[in-house]
């Protein structure tokens, strides 16, 4: 029997994954701090008594948050190497290009919650990580499908694992439940916006390919059993274009931060959010002729972000008959998904409200 265990520690929002059987298992993503690969290790250690090793680990996306917990789970199994998988050569340079930021701004050496023994001076993540460049199978022939080439959004090398006997689809950072987004990482208009426009076309593609029954396993937020398939696929796509439409009308990022906290309440780690705001904000709105200056104004008064593709442009345009290029291949979208459309009419009474009564 297929075990799927959730690892998270208290001090990291990132989640790992063991799926295993009592013979054998793997793991997907390790975490960030110290603390988070000690767990993954332990938990591993009470499932395989017996000294089992890992067959793999496979990173869904190259981001420390997803990576820098290799170290300690390496120390905790007391081991050297283990075979450490990404989907491409393209994710390998996108994390030494993160790891090289998180050496700047968050030094190893002086960090609270990391080691410097996570520092890439001291642990050579490169000899570590490798491309997969064959086929994954385990428990006797299971099919393992890995997914990836998506284009550029969350990061822009992500991939996700599906296992079709259980309907588990393990999302990494391109969905979560109950939890934060991380926007894309560029900071500059117009790409910024095309690829939280490429993320909602992704999400859209995800509902049309894989069946209600499909169980999301994400890189952040709750288990599978909190939301339905279809409802964590329309929140998130929901989250997207409330954040897309408050970055373009608005100059100040504690205002749109306000919002989403009002609009998704009870989501966990929503602060996160914060440092990738505000690297749009208020660049995005300047972009659509809004006149910002010291963070204000709050709304810029109903300015309407750039066209998306993915985006009904009116109430009686269901997502069935918009375009799809990212890559449905089962199942056409629900016709009755009108409710993710966002009326910026409504929003824009929920920014007067606010602001009516004081809340910022």
């Amino acid at each position: 029997m297929m075990n799927i265990i959730q690892v998270r520690v208290s001090n990291d929002s990132s989640n790992s994954w063991i799926v295993q059987n009592e013979n054998e298992g793997f793991i997907i993503d390790c975490g960030c701090y110290w603390e988070h690969g000690l767990m993954l290790g332990k938990t591993w250690r009470e499932k395989f008594s017996n000294g089992t090793l890992p067959s793999f680990i496979f990173l869904t996306h190259p981001h420390p948050d997803n990576i820098l917990g290799l170290v300690s789970l390496l120390n905790e199994l007391n081991v050297t190497q283990l075979p450490v998988y990404v989907s491409n050569s393209g994710a390998l340079n996108e994390m030494n290009y993160w790891l090289e930021i998180w050496r700047r701004v968050n030094p190893f050496e002086t960090s609270i919650l990391l080691d410097q023994r996570q520092s890439p001076d001291q642990f050579l993540y490169n000899d570590h990580i490798k491309v997969l460049d064959h086929p994954l199978s385990i428990f006797s022939d299971e099919e393992i499908h890995i997914i990836s080439n998506f284009p550029i959004a969350e990061s822009i090398h992500s991939s996700m694992i599906y296992i079709p006997s259980v309907e588990a689809l393990f999302t990494g950072d391109l969905v979560v439940v109950r939890s934060h987004l991380f926007v894309s990482p560029s900071d500059t208009y117009p790409d910024s916006d095309n690829h939280v426009c490429n993320w909602i076309g992704i999400l859209q593609s995800l509902s049309c390919t894989f069946p209600e029954s499909t169980l999301i396993y994400p890189a952040h937020g709750d288990g599978p059993s909190t939301m339905s398939f279809s409802d964590t696929i329309e929140t998130n796509i929901r989250w997207l274009t409330y954040m897309r439409a408050l970055v373009f009308n608005s100059c100040n990022t504690t205002f749109v931060m306000r919002i989403l906290e009002d609009v998704f309440r009870n989501y966990s780690n929503i602060e996160q959010s914060r440092a990738s705001l505000a690297n749009r904000i208020p660049q995005s709105a300047m972009a659509m002729g809004c006149k910002c200056s010291q963070n204000s104004p709050n709304t810029c008064g109903g300015l309407q972000p750039p066209t998306c593709q993915f985006i009904p442009k009116n109430k009686t345009q269901s997502l069935e008959s918009i375009a799809l290029p990212i890559g449905c291949i089962h199942q056409k979208l629900f016709s009755s998904s009108l409710h993710l459309k966002i009326e910026y009419s409504i929003l824009f009474i929920i920014l007067l409200i606010n602001i009516i009564f004081n809340i910022f």
